[in-house]
C-alpha cells in the first residue's frame, strides 16, 4: 500500500493553478515534481493535513511543522470551510481537483485574494471557465 500525498487544502487550489512560478527555486522544483506526477497519476492518494506538507518541504517560509506566515492557515480553513473536506480524510487527486475546481470558482478570491500569486490563479481560473 503506498502512502498517501499529504497536502494542505489551500495547496489544492495551488496545484490546480501551478505555472512554474515559486517562493525559491528548490520550492517550485519541488511544486512541479509534484504537479506533473499528480498530472500523471490522477488516482495518487491523498490526504489532507494542516500544518506542513509536502509542498511545504522546501518552503523557505517553513519553520519546522509551521509557516512563518498567517495566511496559509486562513487560506486551509477558507478552503476546508468552502469544500467539506476535513482535516485526515483520504481522497484520490482527480477527486480534489474536481472540489478544488468548484472551490476555485466560486471562492478564488474570498480565499486567497492576499496570495502573491492571485492574480496568475486568477487569470487561469478566467481561461478555465
Amino acid at each position: 500500500m503506498n502512502t498517501p500525498l499529504l497536502l494542505r487544502p489551500h495547496h489544492g487550489l495551488c496545484l490546480l493553478h501551478f505555472v512554474g512560478k515559486g517562493y525559491s527555486d528548490a520550492f517550485t522544483a519541488n511544486l512541479a515534481e509534484k504537479a506533473a506526477h499528480l498530472r500523471e497519476n490522477p488516482d495518487t492518494k491523498v490526504k489532507i493535513c494542516t500544518g506542513a506538507d509536502s509542498i511545504c518541504a522546501h518552503c523557505p517560509h517553513r519553520r519546522g511543522t509551521a509557516c512563518e506566515s498567517s495566511k496559509p492557515p486562513r487560506y486551509d480553513r477558507a478552503v476546508l470551510q468552502h469544500s467539506g473536506l476535513k482535516e485526515g480524510q483520504q481522497l484520490t487527486w482527480s477527486e480534489l481537483q474536481q472540489k478544488m475546481r468548484l472551490v476555485a470558482h466560486a471562492h478564488l478570491q474570498e480565499i486567497c485574494g492576499d496570495c502573491e500569486w492571485y492574480a496568475l490563479c486568477a487569470e487561469l481560473e478566467t481561461k478555465m471557465n
